[in-house]
């Protein structure tokens, strides 16, 4: 059967390894899935999470380049909606967000090894450009809030090994999330969660070397410390994000991205109780321990061309929630850029 890229001819795709210049491509989409955007947004504490689906799952996720330096630059828009919740201080019966935001990943790999894996680090960078919350306050006589914030988000760093056998690809680290961006109990929205996360993940690529199928998939528990300005414990969550593609050639592929989040353990707190009390006190349901869950699915896209002599990939996405429970229920649209220094 014939190689499927005829636009690189000069590449010689061997029976159990992918080329070096498509490893080089494949290498920025991997830390797409080591660093989640940080915001008031999805389950735990608010319906929110340091998790963001359509961060991690990716084309080519476990797969790395040469040794060296990569930057990808994601800008995505949020817009979601959510029932009862607390933001803030404050209990919700409803709220809806809309979210323009830009992360920056600076990333580096080596050819460093441990336990026989090559390492490589990910620092993400989350700046919020523009958010907008508004939303129906619980009490006797409902009244709406709105407000709009902007600037520095939680940033992470993440650390990870890659190993390779023939054509799959793993990856297993750890990713760090800290309580950069700002906050305020007082506020309804706000550009951080309060309290650390701490992530570790595993990461698999399957692909066909001359048909261009590709199976990878990341999966993650994420640990979270307590807001100790709302005394709110935000239960443990687990995610597993998936990507289905078929690549034409090393510049052009299609995907499909998916996701699975579920909160293992309930969300505990002073707070929380106050909520559940207000909530049966009005005649709603109480929230219970707030643990989360959600399903969503989405349509990718990748291709890649030569400035001069690099090469420079975009990548687009949309994943929609097709079932969401304690969690803001969202669209997501995602275009980013990444290329090697």
């Amino acid at each position: 059967m014939k190689s499927i890229f005829p636009l690189c001819t000069r590449v010689r795709l061997l029976r159990h390894t992918m080329s070096v210049s498509i490893m080089k491509l494949c290498a920025v989409f991997l830390f797409a899935a080591l660093s989640a955007v940080p915001l008031t947004s999805w389950a735990g504490e608010g319906g929110g999470s340091h998790y963001t689906p359509g961060t991690r799952g990716d084309f080519a996720m476990a797969m790395i380049g040469p040794k060296g330096w990569y930057l990808r630059n994601e800008l995505i828009y949020l817009d979601g909606k959510i029932g009862p919740t607390t933001l803030g201080n404050t209990v919700f019966l409803e709220a809806e967000q809309q979210v323009w935001l830009n992360t920056a990943k600076l990333s580096y790999l080596s050819d460093s090894r441990v336990l026989g894996g090559r390492f490589g680090a990910v620092l993400s960078i989350p700046l919020v450009i523009d958010a907008d919350l508004s939303g129906e306050v619980a009490k006797l006589f409902p009244s709406e809030r709105k407000a709009n914030r902007s600037g520095l988000a939680d940033m992470s760093v993440t650390g990870i090994l890659n190993w390779r056998e023939g054509n799959f690809n793993y990856n297993a680290g750890l990713s760090l999330y800290a309580p950069t961006g700002s906050y305020d109990a007082d506020r309804i929205l706000n550009l951080g969660r309060n309290y650390w996360t701490l992530n570790p993940f595993f990461a698999f690529t399957w692909m066909h070397p001359k048909r261009g199928y590709e199976v990878s998939l990341t999966t993650g528990y994420m640990v979270n410390s307590e807001n100790e300005d709302t005394d709110y414990q935000s239960g443990s969550e687990f995610h597993v994000d998936f990507h289905l593609a078929q690549h034409f050639s090393s510049k052009f592929a299609i995907g499909v991205d998916g996701y699975y989040y579920k909160q293992l353990t309930d969300d505990e707190g002073l707070l929380l109780d106050q909520a559940n009390a207000l909530l049966v006190s009005l005649g709603k349901d109480s929230l219970g321990g707030f643990k989360g869950e959600a399903f969503g699915l989405g349509p990718a896209v990748k291709y890649t061309f030569t400035v001069g002599e690099k090469d420079i990939t975009v990548i687009a996405k949309w994943l929609h929630d097709l079932d969401a429970m304690n969690r803001f229920e969202t669209d997501i649209a995602m275009c980013a850029i990444a290329f090697k220094f």
